[in-house]
């Protein structure tokens, strides 16, 4: 089986990616595809969550810096 590296958005792509070719070919199980997808998807919502906690962060430093100003 091919090696997933998820360190990153780029590379959990292309591992999504090459698992797609795979399974194209047949070169995977439909099952094993289906579970490494649904880890992947799970990654894919940290991903999300973790960019939406650090865009929150941001706009909080924002917002203090604009009362900040204000008074």
């Amino acid at each position: 089986m091919t090696r997933i590296n998820t360190a990153t958005h780029e590379n959990a792509r292309r591992s999504l990616g090459r698992l797609i070719r795979q399974y194209q070919t047949d070169e995977i199980e439909s099952q094993a595809f289906r579970d490494i997808i649904y880890a992947m998807n799970t990654l894919l919502a940290y991903f999300k969550l973790d960019a939406d906690l650090r865009i929150e962060g941001r706009l909080d430093t924002i917002e203090d810096a604009i009362k900040e100003k204000t008074t």
